[in-house]
């Protein structure tokens, strides 16, 4: 009789666990699940958003939709989402404005405590570059000009108050140069002036130089990074030159409302690692001058946590506003 009780609980436990399954997987089951990309459509973020929930839908049947939300730099549409219902339903494509923004801009989400974290995906090294009709034709030399003549050489980049630009400054203080500062709207104008010869030089995006770099109509000289660029294994980084091993490299994640369940999370997660993880994914990002890195919760939660406390630091070491 022990025996068979014992059967009969066990049988019973099982059918539980049957049970339990459905409702664990009803979730996020039968709702579209939108991801906000705050920026305009056709950019970096926007790509990759499209990419991932692509490659998500056609593994799970997940219905994924993406939506831009531009505006006051990230803020507009990482707001949004800030104040979403946590169900799962709604996400944020993040990259480094969504750390760098509530900073300079106070009085809006904040980037550790507003938000649960879902995984980082990939990113893109940040590139000094110059026009391959430069006489500058390293680091040293760009150094070497800007004390031999200071405040006539100069550097673009999106901004001000960019990543870009902080890289920028941290290698004027290391190095100890006078050089001009020219904040532009974005990267290509500020690539177009460095080829044109109106500015010595371009901080930016790898992937935003990628093609004027294979083209040859850029030089890169420099990685702001503490390892060099998968994708330019011959340009030293500043650390190699004894300068920042600040990483200036441009990150893309994906982040929920806080309070979003720990069930919907973790399914939120398998979603996105696992379509990140396929091949054509990485083919994909890859194209376009990023590159899969792929690491979730609690490791993506330190990240944030550890670039918002460098980033609150430069911003008031640099004095850094809009």
């Amino acid at each position: 009789m022990p025996h068979i009780k014992s059967i009969a609980f066990c049988l019973c436990a099982a059918s539980l666990i049957l049970v339990a399954q459905p409702t664990l997987a009803q979730n996020l089951t039968g709702k579209t699940i939108k991801i906000v990309v705050p920026y305009a459509a056709g950019g970096t973020g926007d790509m990759v958003a499209r990419v991932v929930a692509q490659a998500a839908t056609e593994k799970s049947g997940q219905s994924i939709i993406v939506e831009d939300r531009p505006g006051a730099s990230s803020i507009v549409g990482t707001d949004f989402v800030a104040r979403a219902t946590p169900d799962g339903a709604t996400i944020l494509l993040s990259e480094n404005p969504f750390t760098l923004s509530p900073i300079i801009y106070p009085g809006h989400y904040d980037s550790v405590t507003s938000f649960t974290p879902i995984c980082y995906v990939a990113a893109t090294p940040a590139v000094l570059a110059v026009s391959s009709k430069s006489e500058i034709h390293s680091l040293a030399d760009f150094v070497k000009l800007a004390k031999s003549k200071p405040g006539t050489v100069s550097y673009g980049s999106t901004g001000p108050a960019s990543i870009a630009h902080i890289a920028g400054e941290l290698l004027r203080r290391d190095a100890r140069i006078d050089m001009t500062y020219v904040p532009y709207p974005g990267s290509p104008p500020a690539m177009n002036a460095t080829l044109a010869g109106t500015i010595t030089a371009v901080m930016a995006n790898y992937s935003d130089l990628k093609g004027q770099i294979d083209a040859g109509g850029l030089r890169p000289i420099a990685v702001p990074a503490a390892k060099r660029a998968e994708a330019l294994p011959n340009v030293p980084t500043l650390a190699e030159s004894g300068f920042s091993d600040h990483d200036a490299a441009v990150w893309f994640g994906f982040v929920a409302p806080v309070k979003t369940p720990k069930e919907t999370t973790a399914q939120l997660t398998q979603l996105i690692s696992s379509a990140v993880k396929t091949p054509a994914v990485a083919e994909k990002l890859k194209h376009q001058g990023l590159f899969v890195h792929l690491f979730c919760g609690a490791e993506f939660g330190q990240f944030l946590t550890n670039q918002k406390s460098k980033y609150t630091e430069f911003t008031r070491e640099f004095n850094l506003k809009p």
